[in-house]
């Protein structure tokens, strides 16, 4: 197992845009995710971890050894990375084990076929090996991809976005076989991602980039529930956007009493972001407080979306159980979970 650790990096990708990140680490056996919206930097930073580009300035080492920065520069053949891309890149003239066997060429005929066929079997492609690229689904592909990369032991995994090519439920079956295989093998990955479901189901750790910066890092549950800006909280995940004012009970607003921790520091109005899942709903007999009407609600199987009128006519969505859908037009009594209930910046 090793390590990827990145200290001081500086690469301008044009005049007014540059990835600066100043700490960031993979360690060993652990997959972290680079998690952005497009053209954060967050593919720059994987292609110079790859030995892809050299950066301008900074350093990058592999289980200690550095391969960037410092007046050296190790390209990306003699980095013992592997490399999996959204186009899987495989060789349109060579079958399936020829793809997985093409990093194995200093290796005898024996002990190529010998991993060869492993990875296979890791990947559920035996009976494959006699097929070209083009007689396989998209999910085929992408496995055989993985084995290719995976074959020759690499020290880290590089992959950017490997899975936006395939279709909802295959790319659910995949992102799992994939964690699987890595951490069944002990393989360090970096994944590049624009998808923050993707994200939160694979890594153990996620590093979330805006504007070639690191904005926030650390586990998926971390960045969820304590997020340190309103763009980390909404790029995670839906919120509500609702206007509070300060009270010697606490922020007050439409939809109940507000504690976060630094509600001490606001001496005005505010707004406050508050995750769909955080509103409770129940008949409003049960609960005396604030009350909403529900407009429409949504069955996507296990939650249902819930579209809710306010008193003033501010329209919020809360998420719930499928079991505790309510009916259209039902006005319904609002309790708060307050852990998903956030607060940033003043109006």
């Amino acid at each position: 197992m090793s390590k990827l650790t990145i200290t001081d990096l500086l690469h301008h990708n044009s005049e007014s845009f540059a990835v600066k990140i100043d700490h960031l680490e993979v360690d060993a056996g652990t997959i972290l995710c680079l998690l952005g919206p497009s053209g954060c930097g967050k593919s720059t930073t994987l292609r110079l971890a790859a030995g892809l580009d050299n950066p301008e300035a900074g350093n990058i080492h592999i289980n200690g050894d550095r391969v960037a920065g410092g007046g050296v520069f190790v390209p990306a053949e003699d980095r013992h990375v592997g490399l999996v891309f959204q186009d899987y890149a495989l060789f349109p003239h060579l079958t399936v084990l020829g793809n997985i066997q093409f990093g194995l060429q200093k290796m005898k005929a024996k002990q190529r076929n010998g991993i060869a066929q492993s990875m296979m079997e890791k990947l559920d492609l035996t009976g494959f090996s006699e097929k070209y690229p083009h007689m396989l689904s998209g999910g085929e592909q992408q496995r055989v991809a993985l084995a290719r990369a995976l074959a020759p032991n690499p020290r880290i995994m590089l992959m950017d976005e490997p899975f936006s090519g395939l279709d909802v439920v295959l790319r659910n079956h995949v992102r799992d076989e994939t964690v699987a295989l890595l951490k069944e093998t002990g393989t360090t990955a970096l994944l590049v991602t624009h998808d923050p479901e993707e994200a939160m189901r694979m890594a153990d750790k996620i590093v979330l980039m805006k504007d070639g910066r690191i904005e926030q890092q650390g586990t998926p549950a971390e960045l969820y529930s304590n997020p340190n800006s309103e763009f980390v909280a909404s790029f995670l995940g839906d919120v509500n956007r609702i206007s509070a004012s300060p009270s010697p009970e606490g922020l007050r607003s439409e939809i109940g009493l507000i504690f976060p921790e630094n509600a001490k520091n606001i001496s005005g109005d505010c707004e406050i972001l508050v995750r769909p899942e955080a509103i409770r709903l129940r008949p409003t007999k049960e609960i005396n407080g604030p009350t909403a009407r529900v407009i429409q609600s949504r069955n996507l199987g296990a939650y249902c979306l819930v579209d809710l009128e306010l008193p003033s006519g501010k329209m919020i969505v809360a998420r719930a159980a499928s079991i505790l859908q309510p009916e259209d037009n039902q006005v319904c009594a609002i309790s708060l979970d307050q852990r998903h209930v956030f607060l940033f910046d003043p109006i």
